[in-house]
């Protein structure tokens, strides 16, 4: 793969110039963008792959829901559907997708929608019977046809934009000055030591703009895992051997996180949002526990019903989070 980046190295100046024309094409208004009269938070980033966008999502459902009418808009990655939805208890990741899925199955008291076009979708979230006070955009940041009232880029500790290139030969989807766009910039996925010089390395090496703010976040996995509506211990699930089942684009982190708590584990991956099928686990003991990530959680069971499937709850820490949850706040009031 890395050879093949390599030879692909001379074909990225001409994605990079695709790219910088159709961002000064909307910068200059020769391409319309739309904005709206309500609080649309985008949460986005620059490279492919996982950045924490989901968790992120789900800390402001969190942190808004209580106050607001909250909506998720997401393009519904993986369905077989591409119109505009709002999930029911119907609604399987075929139709919605599996992040939207999990986000309905996990917050009963907000509106979980997907449409490929997401201006369509605001403005089908806002002719329904009780319309949305604030939504959020789930991977919004290269819609460009949408203007959100404020920008979140996700950027992680292990791949930051700085020290990446521009598809094919990189992860960046987009060149890196696209970053003075963003509101509020979040180095994703740090160590829970970090330390203030490394804090203050970063932050010299991303260059913001004075009015962009910068915070720092860790994954906090939870003390329980889940199986249907009953919690076990995570020190006692880990007792015995496990197999690990993850569709994601990246799984160092939890790996990693496995291994430093000498978990006895053997790791299926899969590629990201993979639909599984019942020959995937044909070589797996039946009588062995799996441990999955809540994302695959609902699209396991359902074509292994019969198999003992747990996943691992996580949440995002932020630093400085009082100052962060007043700058989310202030915005959406």
């Amino acid at each position: 793969m890395k050879l093949l980046r390599k030879f692909l190295f001379f074909i990225s100046p001409l994605y990079y110039i695709v790219s910088f024309i159709r961002n000064l094409l909307y910068e200059t208004s020769l391409f319309k963008s739309t904005k709206f009269n309500l609080p649309v938070i985008g949460i986005g980033n620059l490279a492919i792959g996982g950045t924490g966008k989901s968790p992120m999502i789900e800390y402001l459902i969190h942190l808004l829901s209580q106050e607001f009418n909250i909506a998720t808009l997401s393009r519904g990655y993986g369905r077989k559907t591409n119109t505009f939805k709002i999930a029911t208890k119907d609604s399987t990741h075929f139709d919605i997708g599996d992040e939207p899925l999990q986000f309905y199955n996990k917050h009963d008291n907000i509106i979980v929608s997907v449409d490929n076009n997401r201006v369509n979708g605001i403005q089908s979230l806002l002719q329904i019977s009780n319309p949305p006070d604030v939504i959020l955009l789930d991977d919004s940041y290269q819609h460009r046809k949408l203007i959100p009232g404020l920008s979140i880029l996700l950027s992680d500790y292990n791949n930051l934009y700085y020290d990446d290139y521009i598809l094919p030969f990189g992860d960046l989807r987009e060149p890196r000055s696209s970053s003075n766009r963003a509101d509020i910039v979040i180095v994703t996925k740090c160590p829970n030591n970090l330390s203030s010089s490394k804090k203050l390395e970063i932050k010299s090496k991303l260059q913001l703009k004075v009015s962009q703010k910068l915070f720092f976040s860790s994954i906090n996995y939870s003390e329980t895992v889940i199986i249907g509506n009953k919690k076990v211990e995570f020190i006692n699930f880990i007792t015995q051997k496990f197999t690990l089942v993850t569709g994601l684009a990246n799984s160092n982190h939890l790996v990693n996180y496995l291994s430093e708590n000498k978990c006895d584990f053997n790791h299926l991956k899969f590629k990201d949002h993979y639909n599984y099928k019942p020959k995937d686990l044909d070589n797996v003991d039946r009588n062995v526990n799996i441990l999955t990530t809540e994302k695959d959680y609902a699209k396991l069971i359902e074509v292994f019903p019969e198999m003992n499937v747990y996943y691992l709850p996580i949440k995002v820490g932020i630093e400085y989070k009082q100052e962060f949850d007043k700058i989310i706040l202030s915005y959406c009031r």
